[in-house]
């Protein structure tokens, strides 16, 4: 018997010794299919890297040079703090450090520590394919920091790893770790351990105490967190760490490594002398950042749906774009940009010369013609580093109205330039804005409204568009300052903004309008080049049209009011025979005042305000502003060409009589009194608007009827025999809204409550055999239900579902009842037949006890002989009692 046990034991041990063979070999088979593969295009790979590799290879690019329009260098930036040092100028404290702390057997291994990318492989593997850990040893990650991208996915740690075997072929251990220590990264803007021991303690990384070595090598581990400029605190528990290490692994003694424990190292911050920032360059680089994201699939968002989408938005964009912008500013880029510096200077000059006390200023001017930023002006200092220009956020005031209230209005056909609006006061929801001049003039012209900065006549007109359609401009024209709370509040209209907009952002929507109405993706970037020579970004005249060019020219007439009519805000600053368009504004309490504006060449706008907001007697948009925008234009166009008017535009006249615009010299002069300007489109817009107007009251007045049709109660035998006058009342009120589309859901309603009431009639109002009718129907209805449910192989649950809504049904319908009929007695009949049908599920009997507590409620009530034999019973009151 025992024989046979162990023969059998030793069947088993072969079977299993089989199984594990063969699993062993399938897995090698997939494994081999697996990397095979990626192990022939690594090697490939690593031929080309390693076949073009030498020295120079470990070396950071340069810096970053900004061009302007005619290739002249106009600023440097990237790798302020960054010098390479050969091996004997590294402090051995810091190699040792970073081997104690990095790479215990560096010295021995070729390249790969078998060890570490076994446990880095656990738990790869532990974690479902996602790396959790490195492995690396410094070698890897000298090609990780030099060769290859810091993603973490097994195909580039594959390749690092038969790279790294290669790389210590063709170097020694003393250079990959000369390597290793120049390409680290160890923050605020330090690359390499010279440049990070000169700006951190200010002496060479040769010179460098243990301590101080010690806090290095920790910093480059993760350089936002643990540098000393930062975070002392948790770079001295990384120092101590390091120090540990190096004593674990002989490369100190315990005295060494007591003193360095007791050593504070002073940070000295230690900046290198380099080119400063200019208006131009920061820019630029702004630009290039935006073009670096945009590479990298980035999506801009410029309105939200809501607060939390508009949060989740700005982590994203802005963890993007300081990585993209420390990338540049590292170095190897070179941007050449459309800035041209005599414009430049003459910008600068004017907004200088025009400020008072501690007044600051921007200012950006594009051209028109190739939509390009040719001057950028942050400040009344050249040399100050803030550029205001697309870094300061203020509110607008009434400059915003062309491209918010205005501008949308005119290009839906809400208004028309002649078309008459009332200056009086207005109340949005406790909301209460004034004009400047605290009165009210009545009747005007929307030309004039414009031309006066009148803001009750603004604020219909943005209420009229509505919010979300007139933000869709500005979204459009990528205002990068919008957030969710400005879609929910009516003072966006007058320029009262959560955040407000940047001087760049104003001057490309007014760009805008000076383009026909084409929103260009331009910005100051000609061509954004790689040290390489290989192009990131070439400027193309990517445009969209965003108001018609209709409508972009008849607000660019109605604009020059604002200089040419008297009672224009710019007036005062007007000369004879200078053609522009613009608008001022001005904040409240003067805190804030633009002038935005354009000639056929240039587009600028202007802010003027102090640093921190404050009351600034005499600041509005007609004064410094606008001083500024008249004295720079002089400067670059005599403004004398008048602005084109489209085939499409016409005048007509208050009587409607129509006359088209003839050829000639200033316009705005020769148009004849009592025209205005008027667009077919416009008129199209406009009377799709009127229609949309008529079928806003007309479904009013639907919803109304509906609505009363819903609450309808039907408690007299009357208003029964009525239901289908009343109805057939209801539907012709929604059959008069004129967009037949629109009547759709108003019908739904109106036949669902019909329905209803249809049901009312025949359960309470008619005879038994009507109910009897009304109960068959409702059970073919759950046929119906059945088979369509049976046919479509829907859930059991689903079919209970039907079957109990039955049995309620009848239950409802019984406690419902006031007499006990023969109609009752069927349908406790019926009841009955539909609880057995539910017969078998969880709650049958919690079922059947509300039906029986029914069907009792039910046999209690009267019948219809008692009910007659009791209103025999009633005595009627001595009508004699009532004479008068």
């Amino acid at each position: 018997m025992a024989i046979k046990k162990k023969k059998k034991k030793g069947r088993i041990l072969k079977i299993i010794l089989f199984l594990f063979f063969l699993v062993c070999i399938i897995l090698l088979v997939i494994g081999y299919k697996k990397i095979h593969p990626m192990y022939v295009e690594t090697q490939e790979q690593i031929y080309q890297i390693i076949s073009g590799m030498d020295e120079g290879t470990f070396r950071r690019d340069g810096n970053t040079y900004v061009y302007d329009k005619d290739g002249e260098k106009i600023g440097k930036i990237g790798n302020e703090n960054y010098k390479y040092v050969e091996s004997a100028d590294i402090s051995d404290y810091i190699k040792n450090g970073y081997i104690a702390q990095e790479d215990k057997n560096f010295a021995t291994h070729h390249g790969v520590d078998l060890k570490a990318m076994a446990r880095a492989g656990i738990a790869y593997i532990k974690n479902r394919g996602v790396i959790t850990q490195g492995g690396s040893t410094i070698t890897q990650q000298v090609i990780k920091n030099n060769l290859l991208t810091s993603e973490r996915t097994f195909s580039r740690k594959f390749t690092e790893a038969l790279m790294a075997l290669e790389l210590e072929k063709t170097y020694t251990k003393a250079q990959i770790m000369e390597y290793y220590c120049n390409s680290n990264y160890y923050g605020n803007g330090c690359y390499g351990v010279e440049g990070a021991a000169r700006y951190y303690f200010g002496k060479s990384a040769k010179d460098v105490t243990l301590a101080e070595a010690a806090m290095i090598v920790g910093t480059s581990n993760r350089p936002n967190d643990y540098n000393p400029a930062e975070s002392y605190e948790k770079a001295t528990k990384k120092k101590e760490s390091v120090l540990e290490n190096m004593k674990a692994e002989g490369y100190i003694t315990q005295a060494e490594y007591e003193q360095a424990m007791k050593e504070n190292p002073v940070v000295v911050e230690q900046e290198d002398p380099t080119d400063r920032d200019n208006y131009m360059v920061s820019y630029a680089v702004h630009c290039a950042t935006l073009r670096l994201m945009e590479a990298q699939g980035f999506s801009f968002q410029y309105t939200f749906d809501s607060g939390e989408e508009y949060e989740t938005y700005e982590k994203e964009y802005s963890s993007l774009y300081s990585a993209c912008a420390e990338e540049v500013r590292t170095g190897g880029y070179h941007i050449y940009t459309s800035f041209d510096q005599s414009i430049q200077n003459n910008l600068q000059k004017s907004v200088k010369k025009n400020l008072d006390g501690d007044l600051e200023a921007a200012a950006v001017c594009i051209d028109n013609e190739t939509q390009m930023v040719v001057a950028m002006v942050g400040g009344k200092s050249s040399k100050d580093e803030f550029n205001r220009a697309f870094l300061s956020e203020r509110n607008p005031g009434s400059s915003i109205k062309p491209l918010l209230d205005y501008g949308p209005a005119l290009d839906k056909g809400i208004v028309l330039p002649s078309s008459m609006v009332v200056d009086e006061p207005i109340n949005v929801n406790g909301y209460t804005p004034q004009n400047a001049n605290g009165t009210y003039l009545g009747n005007m012209t929307v030309r004039e409204a414009l031309a006066r900065s009148v803001n009750t006549v603004a604020l219909r007109l943005f209420l009229q568009t509505g919010n979300e359609d007139a933000l869709d401009y500005l979204s459009a024209m990528k205002f990068s300052s919008l957030c969710y709370a400005d879609t929910t509040i009516a003072s966006i209209a007058l320029g009262g903004m959560t955040y407000g907009v940047c001087p760049i952002d104003m001057a490309k929507g007014y760009a805008t309008l000076a383009n026909g109405g084409k929103y260009s993706d331009n910005d100051c970037i000609l061509t954004l080049k790689r040290e390489d020579g290989s192009i990131v970004y070439q400027s193309r005249k990517k445009e969209t049209q965003v108001y018609t060019e209709d409508t972009a020219y008849i607000l660019t007439d109605m604009m020059q009011g604002v200089f040419r009519e008297e009672y224009g805000t710019a007036h005062a600053l007007y000369k004879e025979g200078k053609i522009y368009a613009g608008k001022t504004g001005t904040t409240n309490d003067n805190k804030d005042a633009w002038f935005c504006g354009y000639s056929t060449d240039y587009t600028t706008a202007v802010w003027v305000g102090c640093d921190t907001p404050k009351e600034v007697d005499g600041l509005t948009g007609s004064s410094y502003p606008a001083e500024i925008f008249v004295s720079f234009m002089e400067t670059v166009t005599d403004a004398s060409e008048d602005f084109t008017a489209p085939e499409t535009v016409y005048y007509e006249s208050t009587s409607g009589e129509t006359a088209e615009i003839q050829d000639g010299y200033d316009l705005y002069v020769l148009r004849p009194s009592r025209f205005d300007l008027v667009s077919q489109l416009n008129r199209e817009n406009r009377e799709a608007y009127l229609l949309k107007v008529r079928v806003k009251k007309e479904k009013e007045e639907a919803e109304k009827k509906v609505s009363d049709f819903e609450d309808y109660e039907i408690k007299s035998v009357d208003e029964a025999k009525t239901l289908d006058t009343k109805y057939a009342k209801v539907l012709s009120v929604i059959s008069s809204i004129e967009d037949e589309s629109e009547q759709i859901p108003y019908k739904e309603r109106a036949a669902y409550q019909y329905s209803l009431l249809k049901d009312v009639v025949e359960n309470e109002w008619k005879d038994a055999i009507e109910e009897e009718e009304d109960a068959a129907r409702k059970e073919k209805q759950l046929a119906m239900a059945k088979k369509a449910a049976e046919s479509e192989d829907l859930a059991v649950s689903a079919l209970q579902d039907k079957k109990r809504e039955v049995v309620t049904w009848y239950i409802d319908e019984l406690n419902k009842r006031q007499v006990n009929g023969s109609g009752a007695q069927q349908m406790i009949t019926d009841a009955r037949n539909a609880l057995a049908d539910y017969e078998g599920y969880d709650d049958y009997e919690e079922l059947e006890q509300e039906l029986n507590d029914a069907i009792a409620y039910v046999e209690s009530l009267p019948t219809p002989e008692e009910l007659t034999s009791q209103e025999n019973q009633v005595t009627m009151p001595d009508p004699s009692l009532y004479a008068d």
